[in-house]
């Protein structure tokens, strides 16, 4: 259900991404499966599912509606560079803010 309210770059987004907003929205609705990834938990950003949930939970944390507004700016192109547009920080850099947030 999440995938009819989400949009994909018109396919030029990352398949991680657009799942990762799906599980971000199974998350906050407080859908999340058992086992469902720990915040700081993966490897990279775009590993995909819940792991990318949680670090987009953590971009909506410092930017309320984040995901929202990233989702609303992938709706017919993607760029990587969205999330700097957004935060003022790469998404490598959020991704290490992120990791030593939770000290991983």
């Amino acid at each position: 259900m999440t995938h009819v309210f989400q949009w994909d770059g018109e396919g030029r987004a990352p398949s991680a991404l657009v799942e990762g907003i799906a599980d971000f929205t199974k998350l906050k609705a407080n859908y999340a499966q058992p086992g469902f990834a720990k915040p700081g938990q993966g490897v990279s950003w775009d590993q995909g599912y819940d792991f990318t949930a949680r670090f987009l939970e953590y971009c909506d944390e410092i930017l309320p509606g984040f995901v929202a507004k990233i989702n609303k700016m992938i709706k017919t192109n993607y760029d990587v560079n969205y999330f700097k547009d957004l935060t003022g920080k790469s998404v490598d850099q959020l991704w290490k803010e992120y990791k030593a947030k939770y000290g991983n």
